[in-house]
């Protein structure tokens, strides 16, 4: 179990992040916003001095298979009973095909690695109580799903489709090209696998927001839907994790035709309600925002606008509103440079800081649309927050994790995160660029005052008034709240963390927003986290309201030297550890997952 210390006194980042540190325990210390300066600078100092490469973290990306199990894992410590139900978690699996016609396929990008989905059952035992945590049960099942993308791999010896970073055959030649542009529109690409979410509605096997109905300890997931940076979902077997079928927008409205849509949609608390966008490319690229009924399935386009398009990861919602930011991440060629290049990446046109990020703000109940746009200065990001309205003033507030630029995507190529050929030192020990990879944590207020759906196209834009920023390594990414706090003022935020004490993540950190305050969970040395999703400890446990942060999460932790992973649980308040589940084997480092309780619920 982790260490209880507190480091609040120490003049380090914490335990083992200075250069030459070594540490084989797990620990929790704080820092505040103080030490904020200081800890930046330790970052860059571990990325100059290379100190990632003293945190081994290749069992997570290379020699990975499925366990289509189910595998029972030895749990120690206690996992609450009321946390019992399936955690999904699914992403990059495999880098490499073999038995193709040229020889080994090996992808160059971690995005593109071949889709693995995971499912971790935390079993309470039959007619227990909440008490009875020393006797939870946690089983493992995990499915490659790509099977069609990767025939097509072995047949052809590469990619045929479009992919996020894997680059085409240099002797194609540019006749080879430019037919490729027409012969890459036309294929479905399979290989999809970034974010899963259960009960969709929309979707075959969808439930009601309201349905209530229990399936025992078992978690109640009707369907699961999985979603990548296109306009097309997989669907899957809850139980085996199969890809039972192919999905695109276009399926849901006929409008919803373009290639390009977010990764994140979101969903309403109180109805179960699906919102996302899609970006039709062309001469006049367009977005369509739309919402899908869970009541009904039927969905709805909410606004229409033109705007530069771009690579868009993930979006907000409030109650009052749907926000899309288009960072500076534009496709050349109004998005024709896709199909020239193949890549997203390579379409992506070089950062631009005389740019601006562009928001629209859309109204979700009164069919308005567009009601709002603003202008901030220009930056990148792969994950938003929260966002909500100003109880007293209307505004609306957006939080995100946020980018100098966006040189960050280049940081995921499997060569910089195993340190091929010196590939990691090239591109993290760059001190000109090291300042360009830091992020951070920035919450922006826009004045409801300046809400004016015929706003002057020739004036320039209103920008928000940022209230809140939390530099790295005080916060690092894939971001999670309490889901209750969704669309509503929040206090808390979970992010992986990264210190540059490896290529990837090293711990994982809780952000107190009022005070700026920071509460961080650091394994021993070789211990790379995932996402950490919160699972609140249910109100009727103690009969009253519970705190935003009184539950626990759950993050799936590789062990780099060992070579093994465990299902980690972490008292959210706290940031200690209360139990885990170990495997035996190592499971890939993924992007997102969500937590499906034992009895159904509609998110």
């Amino acid at each position: 179990m982790g260490s209880n210390a507190d480091h609040a006194g120490s003049n380090r980042i914490g335990n083992g992040c200075g250069v030459g540190d070594a540490y084989t325990v797990a620990t929790t210390y704080k820092r505040t916003a103080a030490d904020e300066v200081a800890d930046t600078n330790m970052l860059k100092e571990n990325l100059a001095t290379a100190a990632f490469e003293n945190w081994p973290n290749e069992a997570g990306f290379e020699g990975l298979t499925e366990h289509r199990g189910p595998v029972e894992l030895r749990v120690k410590g206690s996992i609450p009973a009321w946390a019992a139900g399936s955690l999904y978690r699914t992403g990059p699996g495999a880098s490499t095909v073999e038995d193709t016609k040229t020889g080994t396929f090996h992808i160059s990008h971690w995005f593109d690695g071949l889709a693995h989905t995971h499912r971790f059952d935390i079993l309470a035992p039959e007619g227990g109580s909440s008490a009875d945590h020393g006797t939870v049960r946690v089983v493992y099942s995990s499915r490659l799903q790509p099977d069609a993308f990767i025939q097509q791999i072995k047949d052809g010896g590469r990619m045929a489709c479009k992919s996020f970073a894997q680059r085409s055959d240099p002797c194609v030649g540019m006749f080879g090209k430019f037919m490729a542009m027409f012969y890459r529109h036309g294929q479905l690409h399979t290989n999809v696998g970034v974010t899963v979410s259960a009960n969709m509605p929309g979707f075959r096997g969808a439930v009601s927001a309201n349905r209530t109905s229990s399936q025992g300890h078992r978690a109640g997931a009707s369907n699961l839907v999985i979603g990548t940076d296109t306009d097309l979902f997989a669907q899957a077997d809850p139980d085996t994790m199969e890809v039972t079928s192919y999905i695109h927008q276009a399926a849901l409205h006929p409008e919803l035709r373009g290639p390009s849509g977010p990764a994140h949609g979101m969903r309403c608390l109180e109805t179960g309600d699906y919102f996302s966008f899609n970006l039709e490319l062309g001469l006049s690229p367009t977005y369509r925002v739309f919402q899908v009924s869970a009541a009904t399935g039927k969905t709805t386009i909410l606004a229409r606008f033109q705007s530069k398009p771009a690579y868009i990861h993930s979006f907000f919602l409030s109650k009052k509103y749907v926000i899309i930011c288009i960072p500076v991440s534009h496709y050349q060629w109004n998005g024709a440079k896709i199909l020239w290049e193949g890549t997203l990446i390579d379409a992506i046109a070089p950062f631009d800081e005389s740019e601006k990020c562009c928001w629209f703000i859309v109204d979700r109940h009164h069919g308005k649309g567009v009601v709002a746009q603003f202008a901030s200065p220009a930056a990148f990001f792969f994950h938003t927050v929260n966002a909500f309205e100003d109880e007293d003033t209307g505004d609306v507030v957006c939080e995100v994790l946020m980018y100098p630029s966006t040189s960050v995507m280049k940081g995921f190529y499997y060569d910089v995160l195993l340190q091929r050929n010196n590939k990691a030192r090239e591109f993290w020990c760059d001190s000109a660029r090291s300042s360009d990879l830091i992020g951070e944590l920035v919450r922006y207020r826009f004045p409801s005052s300046k809400f004016c759906a015929s706003q002057d196209k020739q004036a320039e834009l209103p920008s928000p008034e940022v209230v809140l920023k939390v530099a790295a390594p005080h916060i690092g990414d894939l971001p999670t709240i309490n889901d209750d706090y969704a669309c509503r003022k929040h206090r808390y935020v979970y992010t992986l963390l990264w210190r540059g004490l490896s290529t990837f993540f090293d711990g994982i950190v809780k952000v107190d927003c009022d005070t700026k305050d920071v509460l961080i969970w650091s394994g021993p040395r070789g211990h790379s986290p995932s996402e950490a999703i919160f699972v609140p400890r249910p109100s009727a446990e103690m009969g009253e309201p519970m705190d935003e942060d009184d539950g626990v999460l759950l993050s799936v932790v590789l062990d780099g030297v060992n070579k093994t992973s465990y299902l980690l649980c972490l008292d959210a308040k706290t940031m200690t550890e209360v139990g885990r589940a170990e495997c035996d084997f190592a499971i890939a480092h993924h992007l997102h997952g969500q937590h499906v309780k034992g009895r159904d619920s509609c998110l």
